[in-house]
């Protein structure tokens, strides 16, 4: 269920797991983008938006930096609310090059993105909303968009490296809340690190997002080498999170204590969720709690990048397909294609 949040005028947090396909959605979440410079050169963001209804949209952006805490007892501090907008035409596509100073009229910064479709005229704040935080007025919007590097300052035509990450929608997130249905941790496989600089060598980078605006959180962080079994156990740290507080973690920052190698996975989940003061009654007493993690590999002699994307320790079960693909007959339509 999606709980009451309110941040410009629109929601800000929920929980829940879908098909990853499934993205579009009222509130979609640019884990990171930005505009700045980095060890590889300029970071730009490109960021591609869609309509997905008849009506037009009024889309609101909320920017929060990278490894900025957020102070608790004070709403008014979480999350930066950029006040221009981007106006969608009833199923219109739109590509925004470099995004932070033309789309969000941000000259400069890194960090998370959450993008908030309305339709035009109307009022989506919580006025409008009922005790689950739904508004009549949200329309489904979806985004996709680039993050890639080029030389600082670029030349004429620059070569440019990148990677893909995907508007994440605010039903695919992890929540402590899903333990009792085992939905309450994910993990990142494809890990690498075998070291910083050189040709031949990979280094890992990792994401951590409290996706809650009502709560402080810890995430814990478990590395494990590949193998059988979970037992190859190699290391655990934990990362405390303010409220939207999001954090990028190179591989010897959160396992110091680990070798060179790879072959590893982590196991990430959250502990400890408390709703902040100013908290609705919603929301307590854990602040309507949520995360987000991904994980970035790097080439050390090319910079190429690849995301890592969070997956869940299980498969949709049958009652998740038929919500998702359901006949309305009580068996989903949806058949295996290949028998085994």
């Amino acid at each position: 269920m999606r709980k009451l949040l309110v941040a410009t005028a629109l929601v800000l947090t929920a929980f829940g797991a879908s098909a990853s396909n499934f993205r579009g959605a009222d509130q979609v979440y640019i884990p990171i983008a930005g505009h700045a410079g980095g060890a590889s050169g300029l970071f730009i963001s490109d960021v591609y938006l869609a309509n997905l209804t008849p009506d037009t949209v009024t889309v609101s952006a909320i920017y929060q930096p990278f490894n900025v805490p957020t102070n608790p007892n004070d709403l008014n501090s979480i999350g930066q609310n950029i006040a221009s907008t981007i106006e969608l035409a009833p199923f219109e596509r739109k590509e925004i090059k470099d995004f932070f100073p033309n789309g969000l009229g941000v000259q400069s910064g890194f960090g998370l993105v959450i993008l908030n479709g309305c339709k035009k005229g109307t009022d989506c704040g919580p006025a409008t909303q009922d005790e689950y935080g739904y508004s009549p007025n949200f329309r489904a919007i979806s985004a996709e968009s680039r993050i890639y590097s080029t030389p600082n300052p670029p030349p004429a035509n620059p070569p440019t490296t990148g990677q893909l990450f995907s508007g994440i929608p605010w039903y695919h997130f992890v929540s402590e809340n899903q333990a009792p249905i085992g939905l309450d941790k994910v993990f990142l496989t494809g890990v690498t690190h075998t070291g910083t600089q050189g040709a031949g060598t990979f280094r890992t980078n990792f994401g951590f997002i409290n996706a809650s605006q009502y709560s402080t959180t810890t995430i814990v962080a478990t590395l494990y080498k590949g193998g059988t079994a979970t037992a190859n156990k190699i290391a655990e740290n934990q990362i405390s999170l303010t409220p939207l507080e999001n954090r990028q973690i190179n591989f010897p920052g959160l396992f110091p204590t680990a070798p060179l190698g790879d072959n590893y996975f982590v196991i990430v989940e959250q502990r400890n969720s408390a709703a902040i003061p100013d908290a609705p009654a919603s929301c307590q007493p854990k602040g309507c709690p949520a995360f987000l993690t991904y994980g970035s590999v790097l080439d050390n002699q090319t910079g190429d990048a690849t995301t890592l994307e969070a997956q869940y320790m299980s498969e949709l079960s049958p009652a998740a397909l038929e919500a998702i693909y359901g006949s309305g007959a009580g068996k989903a339509i949806v058949r295996r294609s290949v028998r085994h």
